[in-house]
């Protein structure tokens, strides 16, 4: 979202931008309906937690990160990576993952993702000793399907998730 004095330029589901007057975006639907935006410094936790909690209890916690009426701004990179960091399979049902758990896992993807808008949309969520290429996409789990886990070496897995069956990355092992 690009915001001035008069207008905020917003893009939904692909290349067309909408240019909205700020009544107007209070009337869209659309953005009424977005969960509380992660990147926000005053975003509130409690209000993810309620959110998804309101969400349907036997879906899977990837998916429901994906979500964007339960917490703006989370896509297939930071939900994988989050959810590894934290220690939660994105398959487990949201009932079964406690607030703590979900807490831990928004408060794991705000630093990765402000990081990478802070260098130009780099993804940089390992940090080996050399430093990173400018175009570098160095991450944990997510895009390495088939490749040692860099924490405790067992194979990363993926598979589609949702119903837009978007590619879900995982350590098995470490993540339960």
């Amino acid at each position: 979202m690009i915001r001035t004095e008069d207008s905020e330029v917003v893009q939904f589901d692909g290349p067309v931008l909408d240019l909205m007057t700020e009544s107007r975006t209070r009337f869209d639907q659309r953005l009424a309906g977005l969960g509380p935006d992660l990147l926000r410094d005053d975003f509130d936790e409690d209000v993810f937690v309620r959110r998804l909690r309101e969400d349907d209890p036997t879906r899977g916690i990837g998916d429901a990160l994906s979500d964007q009426r339960n917490v703006a701004g989370i896509g297939n990179i930071w939900k994988s990576e989050s959810c590894h960091l934290a220690g939660v399979s994105p398959w487990r049902a949201v009932r079964d993952v406690g607030d703590d758990e979900a807490r831990a896992i928004v408060r794991a993807a705000r630093p990765l993702m402000r990081r990478s808008a802070e260098r130009g949309g780099r993804i940089v969520t390992f940090e080996p000793e050399r430093p990173a290429r400018q175009a570098e996409t160095r991450t944990l789990v997510y895009d390495r399907a088939g490749l040692p886990c860099r924490r405790c070496g067992t194979l990363v897995c993926a598979r589609g998730q949702g119903d837009d069956n978007r590619t879900t990355y995982w350590c098995p092992c470490c993540q339960r």
